[in-house]
């Protein structure tokens, strides 16, 4: 991208053209060909380097969007001219003429340089004979007349739709821990979004939070089905509060690079004379050692994924094929039993691609679980499910020249509990569904059916956040050597953040029990002093009843006084009229949200209704009578107006608040 802006400003500089709309739009016709856009838009007598300074007689008159269409177009005479009338509430914008070859996306840059409104949110309406042309159509295939008029409409409308039903939405608190690097220090930051904000838009706002590009973004915490499309609803994360780790990737990438580099390059040549891989892996190969020199990480990337090439050598890897007869299946089909099914798993495997493979744990998948993730925080380590698929040609080339390769098997031998399982039978693909179901939980047995075959086999790296077990990556069969073995790295050095944290709660915790210990040996120290101040307490505890009992007693007394009036008040006070004429109906908001009805006659003073208030426990001395209009606190009128004079006829809701 700072590549592009350079050659904007540099065209600006030498063509004169201040629109930054419409220099993109030049370079762009010319796939950024600097010289070649210069040279269209600048006349030939006119044109000069930048170094040869320019005169003020010879400059060059400014150059609009529209005049330099109108040049492109006279120059392609056996092209139609259409001229576009563009309406914006009531009144004509622009007035814009171009060829029938050109694109909407070229009417939308024409309109751009124009008025200024960005081409994302022109939205056009009224095209001939009902068409909903996208983006890359051109006028061409819709059948325009030479002279038409289009309506814009800039989607205000639909964004204050939008923010109209925002209210509905849910708030996700994002807690983002970030790692320390060499330029900043360790910081979590708490940010708030709606369920509706997207994967992507998260992360560009955390991008231009902590100035770390989304590309360089490692994150720990997203589940791993999500998009950059995914909202936060959709996402399936904690809600309210969801935690996340994020870390530098340019760490990683170099870090992989000085390792393994020397073996890439071997491996490369390996590839180039031996590989089973698709032919146009070496012409891949040949065309990147070209450039090993300037970055050999990268070219071994590229002779490692030479099936990019070759669209029939595609298809022919991705056809579903019948399994060769000759070959023993790594599970044989209905294996009853789970730990069955590993031994002949380990046993196969070994057969098939010899003693330079991973160190397959021997047990079921609920124990590698537990032998992985379930220890004290240092002791853990990453499981690796690898699961294999024979009726996918990528199974062999995965397993002979990435699983089986030399540093792939230490690095996953010293740094990850390997555990294998075939799923090349739908049997033992469903059995493994349901130990996935039962062990990891349900998310992890979607996450594994929805792996798809053409992409099998595949190593899935499972590890345990606090009390949830989580996916952190899903390395898929169609890589390469560097993709492999960067998976992999990444993997276990988030993991190492996320040990090291754990590592540093765990030892809180220790220390924490320790000062509990310590606490309670001082417990029992004070205790001995406390059992001294036994006597002096009780006797103190005994005058302390006295005095509650004093009270209770003058309470009881209160209490009873209190009933007595209200016996009285209940006795005068007037029955509940009938609805009918001249009778108000009063309704009454409590404190607590509830609701008091009753009617009263029209003719009734205030005093009637405080005295029903009374006998419900709603004294004048302890709350309020508000009415609501106008606001007034009736507890402080006289008691012998009538509720026709206070406008509380027919009817009305008072609101009683404590005092």
């Amino acid at each position: 991208m700072d590549d592009k802006d350079g050659i904007i400003a540099d065209f600006q500089a030498i063509t004169g053209i201040d629109n930054a709309g419409e220099a993109l739009m030049h370079l762009s016709n010319f796939n950024w060909d600097l010289l070649a856009a210069v040279q269209h838009v600048t006349p030939k007598h006119t044109q000069h380097l930048p170094s040869e300074g320019r005169s003020t007689e010879l400059s060059a008159p400014a150059v609009t969007v529209a005049d330099d269409f109108m040049n492109m177009i006279a120059s392609t005479s056996k092209h139609r001219l259409i001229t576009i009338e563009i309406e914006q509430n009531g009144r004509i914008i622009a007035i814009l003429t171009l060829s029938d070859s050109s694109t909407i996306d070229d009417l939308k840059t024409l309109l751009y340089g124009k008025s200024s409104i960005p081409c994302c949110l022109q939205k056009f309406s009224g095209w001939p004979n009902n068409q909903h042309p996208s983006n890359k159509d051109t006028l061409s295939k819709l059948n325009l007349p030479d002279r038409f008029k289009l309506n814009l409409n800039t989607g205000d409308e639909d964004l204050n739709q939008e923010l109209n039903g925002r209210a509905n939405l849910r708030m996700f608190t994002l807690n983002i821990t970030m790692e320390a690097t060499t330029s900043s220090d360790y910081q979590v930051y708490k940010l708030s979004f709606s369920s509706d904000q997207t994967v992507a838009q998260v992360k560009e706002v955390v991008a231009n939070l902590t100035k770390l590009p989304i590309s360089n973004q490692q994150w720990l915490g997203w589940p791993h089905f999500v998009t950059p499309a995914t909202t936060l609803e959709e996402s399936h994360i904690n809600y309210p509060v969801h935690d996340f780790k994020l870390k530098p990737s340019n760490s990683i990438l170099k870090h992989t690079r000085r390792r393994y580099n020397t073996r890439l390059n071997s491996v490369v040549d390996m590839e180039t004379s031996d590989s089973p891989m698709p032919s146009s892996s070496t012409s891949s190969s040949s065309t990147s050692s070209s450039s090993s020199e300037e970055d050999p990480f990268e070219d071994a990337a590229e002779s490692l994924s030479g099936i990019d090439d070759d669209d029939d050598d595609v298809d022919t890897m991705f056809m579903d094929t019948e399994l060769p007869t000759r070959i023993r299946p790594l599970i044989a089909e209905d294996t009853e039993d789970e730990l069955a099914g590993v031994i002949q798993f380990i046993d196969e495997f070994q057969n098939r691609y010899g003693d330079m493979r991973p160190q397959f744990f021997l047990g079921t998948l609920d124990q590698a679980i537990k032998i992985a993730c379930f220890k004290p925080a240092k002791d853990k380590r990453l499981l690796a499910v690898y699961l294999h698929h024979d009726r996918s040609v990528l199974s062999n080339v995965f397993c002979t020249q990435l699983l089986c390769f030399e540093s792939v098997v230490q690095y996953l031998n010293t740094n990850f509990l390997v555990w294998g399982w075939d799923m090349t039978h739908p049997s033992n693909r469903n059995r493994i569904l349901q130990s996935a179901a039962l062990s990891l939980g349900a998310m992890a047995e979607i996450t594994l059916r929805a792996i798809d075959i053409n992409r099998l086999p595949a190593l899935v790296l499972f590890t345990r956040n606090r009390s949830n077990t989580e996916i952190l990556s899903v390395i898929n069969g169609d890589c390469n050597i560097s993709e492999l073995l960067s998976s992999l790295i990444n993997a276990q050095e988030m993991f190492a953040m996320q040990q090291q944290v754990e590592i540093k709660e765990e030892g809180e915790r220790n220390m924490r029990e320790m000062i509990k210990v310590e606490q309670d040996e001082a417990y029992q120290q004070s205790l001995a002093i406390d059992r001294a101040k036994e006597e002096t307490r009780r006797v103190q505890e005994m005058e302390e009843k006295a005095i509650r009992s004093q009270i209770e007693s003058q309470e009881r007394q209160v209490a009873a006084e209190k009933e007595a009036i209200r016996q009285r008040i209940v006795a005068s006070l007037p029955a509940e009229p009938e609805p009918g004429d001249q009778v108000a109906k009063i309704r009454f908001r409590l404190p607590l949200g509830k609701f008091l009805e009753r009617r009263f006659m029209a003719s009734d003073n205030l005093q009637v209704l405080f005295d029903y208030l009374y006998i419900n426990g709603f004294s004048q001395e302890e709350f309020k009578v508000i009415s609501s209009w106008p606001r007034r606190d009736l507890t402080t009128l006289g008691v012998t107006q009538t509720m026709k004079e206070l406008n509380l006829y027919p009817q009305e809701t008072l609101t009683l608040e404590e005092r």
